[in-house]
């Protein structure tokens, strides 16, 4: 069993704030009711908060700040509050040298969590160990939860 622990990433913040930033620029040349640029532009800051407190920062309740691989090739999360969950890893997830993305199904949630990792919220060891397990035994892993 790998544990690897999850730390709040700069990079995201400034990745998520001007992703985020950039969409907000888009709509001011648009022809739209001013109401209407409005009120996508507090969307898209409502938005950019979840984000930054459910991924970069991990300060809300449900963010996920551990990841476990166990044996057999299932994987574990622990949330901000403590709990820990049984996953399966999805074929969905994204795998490179600067982010990866895990895809990870519970049997009690309707939708996948996202676990996002970029190189400077993990230990740069657990980073590398993480990106081989995924792109060799990962991937059975994820063939076997993901018939198709």
């Amino acid at each position: 069993m790998q544990r690897i622990a999850i730390r709040r990433s700069a990079r995201l913040t400034w990745l998520l704030i001007g992703a985020h930033a950039g969409a907000a620029a888009l709509l001011w040349p648009l022809a739209l009711a001013l109401w209407i640029k409005a009120a996508i532009a507090v969307a898209i800051v409502a938005s950019l908060l979840f984000f930054l407190n459910q991924v970069a920062l991990l300060t809300l309740p449900e963010a996920v700040i551990a990841v476990e691989i166990h044996e057999q090739g299932t994987m574990a999360l622990q949330t901000r509050r403590g709990d820990w969950y049984e996953c399966k890893l999805s074929g969905d997830s994204f795998v490179s040298d600067w982010l990866t993305i895990l895809v990870l199904a519970q049997e009690d949630r309707r939708r996948a969590r996202h676990v996002v990792i970029m190189p400077d919220n993990v230990d740069a060891g657990d980073f590398r160990r993480l990106r081989v397990w995924l792109r060799w035994a990962g991937h059975r892993a994820a063939g076997e939860n993901n018939p198709r």
